[in-house]
């Protein structure tokens, strides 16, 4: 299936194209052909719309998690509650999309979750032999994804991204 802007990627190839423009370290994504992008784009959607998101639903049809009515969460940057239109993806959401597919075309085969082998371990004076260097795991998400969707995410009961403080 071809990438369809709201039914299975919150953004196009253009929009990505358009934030890797300005961004540091995105040269993976400019060599890419636009299949690559096109997939990693779907992709990227899916593995960040899998959250317990703030708000609710807009329409029990609707093919991806946003947009959601009743969507607020407390913004520390400004100080203050954020209300997100009934019509809005956020922001937030397509920039984790955008670094999630460079995070997949960065990293070949990430979601074949192979598991790593050694070709010999020892206990005394504990040794671990690994000559086809498959020792480096990598996240399938990285922090800079979900540094920009974690106060879209639900927290506690409510749905609404309320948080327990403490006043003391």
């Amino acid at each position: 299936m071809a990438l369809v802007l709201n039914t299975n990627s919150y953004v196009t190839i253009a929009n990505a194209d358009s934030y890797f423009d300005t961004r540091i370290d995105s040269s993976e994504w400019e060599n890419a052909d636009d299949d690559v992008k096109e997939q990693a784009l779907v992709t990227a959607t899916q593995l960040v719309d899998n959250h317990h998101w703030i708000g609710k639903a807009v329409s029990s049809s609707q093919a991806l998690a946003w947009p959601r009515k009743e969507a607020k969460y407390y913004d520390p940057r400004m100080g203050q509650e954020i209300s997100i239109a009934d019509d809005a993806v956020p922001s937030q959401v397509k920039v984790a999309v955008y670094e999630q597919a460079l995070h997949l075309i960065n990293n070949e085969d990430l979601l074949t979750e192979t598991t790593q082998t050694f070709e010999s371990i020892s206990i005394g004076n504990i040794s671990i032999a690994d000559s086809n260097n498959d020792v480096t795991r990598i996240s399938q998400k990285p922090s800079v994804v979900m540094k920009q969707i974690r106060p879209l995410i639900r927290k506690g009961g409510s749905g609404l991204g309320s948080s327990w403080w403490r006043a003391n």
